[in-house]
């Protein structure tokens, strides 16, 4: 509840606003499934100097019954950005003790992506599928920051919508992006992702945004 208070309470300050200063920020969200309830948390960090990016995602999953845990998903990713483009990927993901490495680089006007299932060549515009920036959407193709699979999407939205989050209703941004799968993106004026829905299983998971903190040079 304490954390449904705090993102009330930043809204209607007038949301997320971009720091001044070029120091890192971290926006933790918790992950809801419709069965299971809170099942973990999802984590960018993200620090920009001058023209680069770099974001680092931390995922930790657990899905339990009854006290036993029957699914367990941990990552950890970085992204590398140079403006709009992605220069560099790597990211390991692991799934009940099964470990899946992610790499991709821009080399040569395309992106080549490696994984334990071979080498796949995507278009420079590829972006991951981790949206921690509008800027992020605006692409025609998506790599899983889980599998490195690469497929075309449509991005589509953009008006503002009433978006029950949790029993909450907030005025956000709604995008919705289709691949495989339709998921949506929900952000605030300044463009802060304040959550977004994955589907899994055929089950709708939410990511929603509980906490934004903007770190010391020092933490770095």
């Amino acid at each position: 509840m304490r954390g449904w208070v705090l993102l009330s309470a930043f809204l209607l300050a007038g949301g997320f606003a971009a720091p001044a200063l070029a120091a890192p920020v971290r926006y933790d969200y918790r992950v809801i499934h419709p069965t299971y309830g809170d099942i973990g948390t999802y984590t960018n960090v993200i620090d920009r100097v001058g023209d680069d990016t770099e974001v680092k995602s931390t995922l930790r999953i657990a899905v339990r019954l009854l006290g036993i845990v029957l699914y367990r998903q941990e990552a950890e990713r970085t992204e590398f950005w140079r403006g709009q483009k992605l220069v560099r990927f790597d990211g390991v993901t692991v799934t009940d003790g099964k470990r899946l490495p992610v790499h991709g680089e821009a080399k040569d006007g395309v992106f080549v992506i490696t994984t334990p299932e071979g080498t796949v060549t995507a278009p420079a515009t590829v972006h991951p599928s981790n949206p921690w920036s509008p800027m992020v959407l605006d692409t025609g193709y998506m790599m899983s920051t889980r599998t490195g699979q690469v497929l075309p999407v449509h991005v589509s939205g953009g008006e503002v919508e009433p978006v029950a989050l949790s029993g909450v209703t907030f005025r956000l941004h709604q995008y919705e992006v289709v691949s495989d799968k339709r998921q949506l993106v929900w952000l605030d004026d300044s463009g802060t992702p304040i959550a977004f829905r994955t589907s899994e299983h055929g089950k709708p998971v939410d990511f929603v945004l509980m906490e934004r903190q903007q770190l010391a040079q020092r933490d770095r």
